[in-house]
């Protein structure tokens, strides 16, 4: 989103490359799909309108779904093709 610049983050080759010039080893990676970041986005709209539909009155609620039309949009314009997500596992060297 508009609070992130693109020189905190790194590509999965430095991500890795981060845990070795700490001393670890990198033991498996796991990057995410398109079909896993379209489940990881859409539950939190599912879970939204189920909150929506079980709460109608709670005060917050409008300001709830605000920020998820706001997710919804960010993630359907640009989050779908620029962000993922990955697993990385490391283990300290002996």
């Amino acid at each position: 989103t508009e609070d992130f610049s693109r020189d905190e983050f790194s590509t999965h080759y430095g991500n890795i490359q981060i845990g070795v010039e700490e001393g670890l080893t990198p033991l498996y990676t796991m990057v995410s799909n398109l079909d896993d970041r379209d489940r990881y986005e859409t539950l939190k709209w599912y879970a939204v309108d189920e909150f929506a539909r079980n709460n109608p009155d709670d005060p917050v609620l409008p300001e709830i779904q605000a920020r998820n039309a706001k997710a919804q949009e960010i993630f359907l314009r640009w989050g779908r093709e620029l962000f993922g997500w990955a697993i990385y596992l490391l283990r300290i060297q002996v």
